[in-house]
């Protein structure tokens, strides 16, 4: 009985190191809203193999989205076009060269704000990568709108 014990045990153990040496297979991806003023933002995501949709994400929330690792690595990768009021960005905000078992390798959590989007590392909790709004993007100035309208004098 002592050694049918000990070797559940050992299965045990075996199982979760090598779940913890890989970093298991599901990587969540969050993307927080912290915009000011109550605004929202729009996120739509596609894996290398699959379109994940567009989502509205509003002030104080989160889009969760679940990646599944194959453990080979430059496979994996979540490439996202986030849109708010002031401006626009496509971004690559996970990478299997860039981020596995390097900033995140069950947490990759990002932040949008005014100012940047925002990468945090999931080991050091700090913010790792820093990625500005692009500058001249207003989607509802009056250039715009006399460009899609005409001249407006």
């Amino acid at each position: 009985m002592k050694q049918v014990f000990s070797l559940v045990i050992f299965i045990a153990f075996w199982e979760f190191s090598s779940g913890v040496a890989d970093g298991g297979d599901v990587i969540i991806v969050r993307v927080s809203n912290n915009l000011n003023q109550g605004l929202s933002f729009t996120i739509h995501c596609k894996t290398n193999n699959q379109d994940l949709g567009t989502q509205v994400v509003n002030p104080g929330y989160f889009e969760r989205l679940e990646l599944h690792h194959d453990n080979a690595a430059d496979t994996k990768f979540l490439f996202c076009k986030i849109t708010w009021r002031d401006a626009s960005i496509d971004y690559v905000i996970y990478q299997d060269a860039r981020d596995f078992l390097r900033r995140c390798t069950t947490d990759c959590n990002w932040e949008v704000n005014n100012e940047n989007l925002l990468g945090i590392n999931q080991y050091s909790q700090n913010l790792d990568i820093i990625i500005q709004w692009p500058k001249n993007w207003y989607p509802f100035s009056e250039l715009n709108i006399q460009f899609y309208l005409g001249n407006l004098n």
